[in-house]
């Protein structure tokens, strides 16, 4: 996928997050029907990932490009859309793997960011093939980093909105899985001999 590089450069932000998404799936497509085992997404994938939906720069010197409160809005609505077509779990799966499972550098930063709103919104809507992703994610993710994106919805759905806690209550409904593991994550925002947040 890295020739893709070049005809995503002129591009905006949207489009060029978009049409990437376009092509990730397809890729990842390919590659589960060629039943590679065990399917990864290569590294230069990956870069793209960052450079144009992470927006984290190639060249450290380089600014990354900044997407719009609108933009990313509608970039997220693309991810949901993206998701909630694809009708095979393991293309999911990669899918998002390739999208948020941290990598140890300077896009993670721009990575938990973007998920966090992506999960915050799937609640918001009932975008189940998120959410079971999620939970996914969840499992395999260490402790700190499934305790931040915890926090991020407790904040969204209690704190921010306290009148959208019934939204969150919902979810036990829509992905079990999501629940189980979201509930594990958020016990560990408190401190249950003083009752207040441990964090």
């Amino acid at each position: 996928m890295g020739d893709i590089r070049q005809s995503l450069l002129p591009r905006d932000v949207l489009s060029a997050a978009k049409e990437l998404l376009y092509h990730l799936d397809i890729y990842i497509c390919n590659m589960v029907q060629s039943g590679r085992q065990p399917p990864q997404v290569d590294s230069k994938t990956l870069e793209l990932v960052e450079e144009f939906i992470l927006h984290a720069p190639k060249d450290r010197n380089t600014p990354g490009k900044r997407m719009s409160a609108l933009q990313e809005l509608q970039l997220l609505e693309i991810m949901c859309s993206c998701f909630q077509e694809q009708s095979r779990d393991s293309v999911r799966l990669l899918m998002f793997s390739a999208l948020f499972s941290l990598q140890g550098n300077q896009a993670d930063e721009n990575r938990m960011m973007l998920l966090g709103k992506l999960v915050s919104m799937a609640v918001a809507v009932g975008r189940i093939p998120i959410l079971e992703c999620a939970a996914t994610w969840l499992q395999r993710t260490h402790r700190v980093f499934c305790v931040r994106l915890a926090q991020v919805l407790v904040d969204d759905y209690c704190s921010m909105v306290p009148g959208s806690i019934p939204t969150l209550q919902n979810i036990n409904v829509a992905s079990p899985r999501f629940c189980c593991q979201f509930i594990t994550a958020v016990t560990t925002l408190y401190d249950y001999t003083s009752g207040t947040f441990a964090l």
